[in-house]
């Protein structure tokens, strides 16, 4: 038995260290061997990034390879990062962008000090939304340039000295690229809003999640130095057929949801075709006030349905939610009304009045979101009530529980204050309680048989294995502990699955008079389980990086092999090297 534990031991240690393969030198800010992409391309890209790297000492790195050499892209661009040691040592500021045109993949790598800068989602979209698209209609250059600029870009807006430079003042336009009434025109539109803290700036960024990350870093200063203002900040860019977007303090949430937000920049595409960065940025400002401003003559009328008369809603989520309504109101014989509007703090008084006007003496639901307050009512009476199934009863709506129902329904989205996906739940909520009231389902039914044969189950007598099996078992805690730490994964997974096996035994009451016969088959399925999922980690391009982060966990930096004292500005591409930065496991990848 032991030959065998040492044999398995080795073999794991072995199998699972999977080295790097060989890849060319770092000689500069774009490696391309086979000459990929056209000189001036890549003069122009070894330019922007050397620039780039004096300034903000961030190395950000172009390679592109013709044949991926590890099983994933992701193995892959972890082998040339480490390799390289991209970024300084002690800031990890270094990314990678790797492109393999031939396997039709793409990966963004970033070092750990650049992680919480160039998340993940933001390399995702970065590829998404900018480099496969290049790709796919053949423009390889503009795939790499725009891709880089977005990368560059996002960088930046961390800093403030694009905010400083760009945004000096509550309404800046630096570049003089608005016509120059335009802000005294805006400025003047905000007079009536004296209690909210307006932030407006042109910055001259060419990506969206650039332009909003800039919008997060302002509003996130704001905040710091008032914390208790209402804040909006409104950033525009007369860059790449222009873009906008807002930001703001949580009491706007309602007013201003996200999708409402996209759809007052995406309306202004006649200014846009057009080349009119003036109106598109002076009409989307207008856009916005009239949505915060909520001056709207209301006059509600009876009838059900959905009431949105500040136009707090999308178009999707109107006919979304309105769709289910209709439904329900056919299959239940029951009005139901979703008001969206300004209210007083008690939502009481304005619940009972619109339920009486729509309703009457009918049966009806009234669910009342106020704007303003950002609460909701829910409003039923001794009339709201529905058929059973055969039609022979009726039952009572009871408003606590169907209330509970749409909270229960609506709790993720409140958190975030989409005002759409509120509307959407909010009907699903209404169609589930009144399912369930109609065929009265108990959804707190718990079965007590399980208890009782949990009880009866621990009668039983469990025998325990032999001595060596038991000392075995304890091993395997060990086995755990050194593969965790070494980032040895079958060490770690045999040893995980035999635990868990030997548990479930315990648990499950399994051959309770066969202890050793379990053991021995609990052994070689243990040894199956960890293949299966060596095999699966592999393929899917974790196993390295898994494998670095534990060994990293536990090495302080002062004890990393890698050398170097740090990256600098390199004026000869032939001197160009890393300088021991790491990669954070962090990025993104991508195919097309």
């Amino acid at each position: 038995m032991k030959k065998h534990i040492f044999i398995l031991t080795l073999v794991s240690i072995i199998s699972c260290k999977m080295p790097f393969g060989s890849y060319p030198e770092l000689t500069g800010p774009v490696v391309d061997p086979s000459g990929y992409l056209p000189i001036d391309t890549k003069a122009k890209l070894e330019s922007i990034l050397l620039e780039e790297e004096k300034i903000t000492s961030n190395q950000v790195v172009v390679y592109i390879t013709e044949n991926l050499r590890e099983r994933t892209i992701e193995k892959e661009a972890v082998a040339v990062f480490e390799q390289w040691k991209l970024g300084q040592k002690e800031k990890d500021n270094g990314v990678l962008l790797l492109l393999a045109p031939n396997d039709r993949k793409v990966r963004i790598e970033v070092g750990y000090g650049l992680e919480s800068i160039l998340t993940d989602l933001i390399a995702k979209r970065i590829i998404d939304e900018i480099i496969i698209p290049n790709m796919k209609s053949g423009n390889p250059s503009m795939a790499m340039i725009s891709g880089v600029t977005a990368i560059l870009e996002q960088l930046r807006t961390q800093s403030p000295t694009l905010t400083n430079e760009f945004c000096p003042k509550p309404f800046s336009d630096s570049n003089s690229e608005l016509h120059s009434d335009t802000i005294p025109f805006l400025i003047k539109e905000t007079k009536q809003f004296r209690s909210i803290d307006f932030k407006f700036c042109v910055l001259p960024l060419e990506s969206q999640f650039a332009l909003e990350g800039a919008a997060n870093h302002l509003l996130l200063h704001r905040q710091k130095s008032s914390p208790n203002e209402s804040t909006i900040i409104f950033v525009t860019s007369p860059k790449n057929e222009y873009k906008g977007t807002i930001v703001t303090s949580p009491d706007f949430y309602w007013s201003l949801s996200r999708n409402k937000i996209r759809s007052i920049f995406h309306n202004r595409y006649q200014e846009s075709r057009t080349g009119d960065f003036t109106n598109y940025t002076y009409r989307s400002f207008l856009d916005m006030l009239a949505h915060i401003r909520h001056d709207n003559k209301i006059k509600i009328e009876e009838g059900t349905g959905i009431y949105d008369p500040y136009d707090s809603l999308e178009q999707f989520s109107y006919d979304r939610a309105g769709e289910t309504i209709r439904k329900l109101e056919t299959e239940y014989k029951i009005g139901i009304q979703i008001l969206f509007l300004d209210t007083k703090s008690d939502l009481m008084e304005d619940g009972k009045k619109y339920h009486q006007l729509a309703f009457g003496k009918s049966p009806g639901i009234t669910l009342l979101f106020s704007l303003n307050h950002k609460k909701f009512l829910v409003h039923t009476d001794q009339n709201s009530t529905i058929e059973s199934i055969n039609g022979s009863n009726r039952f009572l709506i009871e408003t606590p529980k169907l209330e509970q129902t749409i909270t229960n329904a609506i709790t993720s989205d409140l958190k975030i204050a989409d005002i759409d996906w509120i509307c959407i739940r909010s009907a699903e909520g209404i169609d589930t309680y009144l399912n369930s009231l109609r065929y009265q389902k108990d959804f707190n039914y718990e079965n007590s048989s399980q208890t009782t044969s949990s009880n009866s189950s621990s009668k039983i007598i469990m025998k325990e294995p032999h001595f060596v099996f038991q000392l075995f078992f304890m091993l395997m805690f060990f086995f755990l502990w050194i593969g965790f730490i070494s980032g040895e994964g079958i060490i770690f997974f045999y040893g995980l699955f035999y635990v868990i096996g030997v548990t479930i035994r315990t648990k499950m009451y399994v051959l309770p008079d066969s202890p050793n016969i379990f053991v021995m088959f609990l052994i070689l399925v243990s040894a199956i389980l960890t293949s299966i999922f060596i095999f699966i980690f592999r393929k899917l391009g974790w196993s390295i990086s898994v494998s670095s982060h534990t060994r990293n966990f536990f090495t302080s930096s002062g004890s990393s092999s890698s050398s170097g004292s740090g990256s600098s500005y390199r004026s000869s591409s032939s001197s160009y090297s890393g300088g021991g930065g790491r990669s954070g496991g962090g990025g993104a990848s991508g195919s097309w």
